[in-house]
């Protein structure tokens, strides 16, 4: 079992966990934050024509990051990684398009929402269904217009290459 362990960490030491670009926000957001958080939780769901499912998920309590600041997260099913963001005191945030788009895909997954001046915001994906556990470079980004807000990467790698994650979440891939 150890050996096998190791063969496997050996196996995903390399580009898949190769470090994402640092995130970068523009100057009308006070600052963002990212991470990764157990999400098992039932949450409500919203209308995004513009995903694949055709709803996001809506959490009905406030959002903490498990693993704040980390970028590299195992896809394992119940794991949810995002972007929190503050707009800049007095900034007349409107509606704002949210943006994933998935390795290996061209076409990112968009829906609205809003970045406000008086409280975090978050925009998310969870891993919900075996289809999703993509491996590879994921981006989020937020757009007004044509001003980007935020760019933000992360390396979506296999649950046994950060069991520690998995395991502490419960989660199952």
């Amino acid at each position: 079992m150890i050996a096998l362990r190791a063969a496997l960490l050996c196996l995903f030491a390399g580009p898949a966990l190769a470090d994402p670009a640092p995130p970068v926000h523009g100057p009308d957001l006070a600052g963002i934050s990212v991470g990764v958080f157990c999400a098992l939780q039932s949450m409500d769901r919203m209308p995004a024509p513009g995903t694949d499912s055709g709803w996001i998920h809506v959490p009905s309590t406030e959002i903490r990051f498990h693993w704040p600041d980390r970028q590299v997260v195992p896809a394992a099913i119940g794991l949810a990684f995002g972007v929190k963001a503050l707009a800049a005191p007095g900034w007349s945030g409107a509606a704002v398009e949210a943006r994933v788009t998935r390795p290996g895909r061209s076409r990112a997954e968009t829906w609205e929402t809003n970045i406000s001046d008086s409280r975090e915001s978050i925009a998310f994906f969870r891993f919900d269904s075996a289809s999703e556990l993509d491996p590879g470079l994921w981006t989020f980004e937020a757009w007004q217009g044509d001003a980007r807000l935020y760019r933000v990467e992360f390396e979506v790698v296999p649950a046994a290459a950060l069991p520690e994650i998995v395991e502490a979440c419960g989660a199952v891939s």
